[in-house]
């Protein structure tokens, strides 16, 4: 009589050590990411949203970045960035619209409503952006600024255009409203007529008095922030 063949306790696996290494792996990124999510979620203090987007762009804050698209929330101290082509629209809570440009970075320093000692401070790195406010009200008197690397920019229930034109210059145009002040180390200078604007070459030097921009340049500030249809 044969001898019956004795089964193996040790079967061979029909996936390779490293095939099996990378399907946990792969569930073990799955499970963390799974259960990391709504600590995240629950950390973020949304400051407005995210009402139109055009090509990519993504909020970064530390280490995790997020695209951008309709409805995404945005929180203090997100940096957004905007790649080539792209445009995002921003609404915040106060109902302030803020556009931004291709190839910016920009980002919300302090968004405090209803504070004493609150107030709003946005910040452009680089690039070009929008910004139409809404109620300003809800400040209680408290400044809406937007810092940049030449001047900083404060607003008064307005709607105006700022960025890059060109590498070296900032420049400003009132669009509408009730104004715009700009101040860097050298001075202080105020735009309350539409469609005036200044052009600034440096954070030492005053700001020049306003001008009004030809046509042609305004064309060329408003299209850096257009949709396309």
């Amino acid at each position: 009589m044969k001898t019956p063949k004795t089964l193996c306790p040790h079967r061979s696996s029909p996936f390779g050590p490293v095939v099996l290494a990378s399907i946990l792996s792969l569930f073990l990124s799955l499970f963390l990411a799974l259960h990391a999510a709504p600590v995240f979620a629950a950390e973020v203090e949304s400051v407005g949203h995210v009402t139109r987007v055009q090509g990519v762009s993504f909020a970064v804050q530390g280490s995790v970045l997020r695209p951008m698209g309709i409805n995404a929330l945005i929180s203090r101290k997100d940096v957004l960035k905007t790649g080539p082509g792209a445009r995002l629209e921003i609404t915040l809570l106060d109902e302030t619209r803020l556009t931004l440009g291709a190839d910016t970075i920009f980002s919300v320093e302090r968004y405090d409503l209803g504070r004493q000692q609150g107030g709003v401070l946005l910040k452009l790195t680089k690039g070009v952006f929008r910004v139409a406010t809404g109620s300003l009200e809800s400040l209680r008197g408290a400044p809406f600024e937007v810092s940049t690397p030449l001047a900083v920019v404060g607003i008064r229930g307005t709607d105006f255009w700022g960025g890059y034109l060109s590498a070296e210059e900032l420049s400003v145009l009132l669009i509408s409203g009730k104004g715009v002040y700009i101040v860097n180390d050298g001075g202080r200078t105020e735009i309350v007529r539409p469609m005036e604007g200044v052009n600034i070459r440096s954070a030492s030097s005053p700001p020049p008095a306003p001008s009004l921009w030809s046509p042609d340049r305004r064309a060329a500030a408003f299209k850096t922030v257009a949709f396309d249809e």
